[in-house]
């Protein structure tokens, strides 16, 4: 079996392989808001396209709303409900005129539509910051590209 001259002893080695070229370095420059991946992002996508958890936000979004609708309606019924049956408990609240007209039907005239309309207000305002705080579980201000 012939030998090399690698395996002889005092044999001169043969120069190792040339050493394939350094690549050049590359900078890869993130900002951590830029980094999603989809599947770990909860939020508008699940919205957008029905997820379990899409549905149970709208779901919730719906009943919050929907309690502060009925907790308004409730407020303006006793309101209104309220004003005929004081006239009917204290009978002399019709005797009782100013300018010439009864009081009950100024109160009921003029008196009765700054509280509907605060109530109104008061409404839009809840229903404004539940949305809100609804779009800033769904798309939070650290996560959105556009802000």
């Amino acid at each position: 079996m012939p030998h090399d001259a690698q395996d002889q002893p005092g044999a001169p080695a043969l120069p190792a392989p040339p050493a394939p070229p350094p690549r050049p370095r590359q900078v890869v420059v993130w900002q951590h808001d830029q980094a999603r991946l989809e599947h770990d992002v909860i939020g508008l996508g699940d919205v957008q396209s029905d997820t379990p958890y899409g549905r149970l936000l709208v779901r919730s979004l719906t009943r919050a709303q929907l309690g502060l609708s009925l907790l308004c309606l409730a407020l303006a019924v006793v309101l209104v409900a309220s004003l005929p049956l004081l006239a009917a408990l204290w009978p002399g609240a019709r005797r009782i005129t100013v300018a010439g007209l009864p009081l009950t039907l100024i109160v009921l005239g003029t008196g009765i539509y700054p509280v509907l309309m605060a109530i109104g207000w008061f409404y839009n305002r809840q229903a404004s910051q539940l949305e809100a705080r609804f779009i800033d579980l769904v798309d939070p201000p650290d996560r959105r590209l556009d802000g």
